[in-house]
């Protein structure tokens, strides 16, 4: 990665491990993917169990020296049964 050291590296994933092994993530965790400027999609592999943790997204602002830690970002709430029927509903409306 173009002047991404361990040390940013470090400084990003400050507050994150794998969430099996709770290894550290570093450089070589990272694959960039595709590269727009500052915006970078990278796939997050833990290389000590190879737990993979999918893309992420990362605006990375290279002329800055230094980078406040990431932080988890929950997603919303997972679809419960309220929700299926909510859905069976609409779309028996739509007919």
């Amino acid at each position: 990665m173009n002047r991404i050291d361990d040390r940013m590296i470090k400084e990003l994933f400050k507050n994150l491990c794998c969430s099996r092994c709770r290894n550290d993530f570093t450089k070589e965790s990272l694959t960039i993917k595709e590269q727009e400027r500052d915006i970078l999609i990278c796939n997050l592999k833990c290389l000590i169990c190879e737990k993979d943790f999918g893309d992420v997204v990362l605006n990375f602002n290279r002329k800055s020296d230094r980078h406040e830690p990431l932080e988890i970002i929950d997603g919303p709430a997972p679809i419960n049964s309220d929700d299926v029927i909510d859905a069976h509903n609409f779309i028996k409306k739509m007919k």
